[in-house]
């Protein structure tokens, strides 16, 4: 055999071997192997909100109360509001609630141009005045509310701006809350990660929300000489969490 047809049969067996020896080393990967991320990508993340609920009973009632008196003498309707409210905070002090729990939240004088005017021809009657005062009452016997709101009608309110139960201490509720909020985003992180193949993994990002939500009535209403006792019902507050929350996946 010539020198230059041995080499060739060299270069042949060698590049033989190669290919020989390249598929010996490769190995297939399983089915069902997730796909490794590589160096350098950005980490693969799912984000999900999820929603919690707890219920309480209300322990204290906000309570608006007001007073107001249209008058051609802007002094005699000070006068009058002023007396009318001592009147009805002496009630409702009488019916148990604490001084501190009155608070005064608007005042106001304005003359009522509706009672300045006149038909063409005739003669404006008289300017008046309406002056107004108002008080946020916190009840913390709820089930005296409504005969709270009597005798302050009673003694000379003729406005009833709201009624509002609340929670006065809502963290035992919000707690609660979010625990149910953070296992339901966890719940939904799990399920949209399976139905991909994939896990989850850590936290990597939290953001909270919440409300509260509960009985809200009575709007403005007017005086009487005489009140019987609201049907009021408190009723369950709710209180709401949200999280949203951002995971690894794996």
């Amino acid at each position: 055999m010539s020198h230059k047809k041995a080499l060739m049969v060299v270069g042949t067996l060698a590049v033989l071997v190669a290919v020989m020896g390249g598929a010996l080393s490769f190995r297939a990967q399983p089915a069902s192997a997730a796909p490794q991320q590589q160096a350098g990508e950005s980490p693969r993340t799912i984000t999900v909100t999820g929603y919690g609920s707890a219920f309480g009973a209300p322990d204290i009632v906000m309570l608006g109360l007001g007073v107001e008196v249209v008058n051609a003498d802007i002094v005699a309707a000070m006068d009058e509001t002023t007396a009318r409210m001592n009147a009805v905070m002496d009630a409702l002090k009488a019916g148990g609630v604490a001084a501190e729990d009155i608070r005064t939240d608007h005042y106001s004088i304005y003359q009522d141009y509706g009672y300045n005017s006149a038909p063409m021809g005739e003669t404006p009657s008289q300017p008046q005045y309406r002056v107004s005062v108002g008080v946020t009452v916190t009840v913390r016997e709820t089930e005296t509310v409504g005969e709270l709101l009597a005798s302050a009608v009673q003694a000379g309110a003729n406005m009833v701006n709201y009624l509002q139960f609340d929670i006065e201490d809502r963290a035992g509720l919000e707690a609660e809350a979010r625990n149910l909020a953070v296992a339901d985003a966890q719940s939904r992180a799990g399920l949209l990660a399976a139905a991909l193949g994939l896990s989850v993994g850590e936290p990597l990002t939290i953001t909270e929300g919440g409300n509260v939500y509960g009985p809200i009535g009575l709007g403005g209403g007017g005086g009487a000489a005489y009140a019987e006792a609201a049907a009021i019902s408190q009723g369950t507050l709710r209180v709401d969490m949200q999280v949203t929350i951002t995971f690894a996946l794996q």
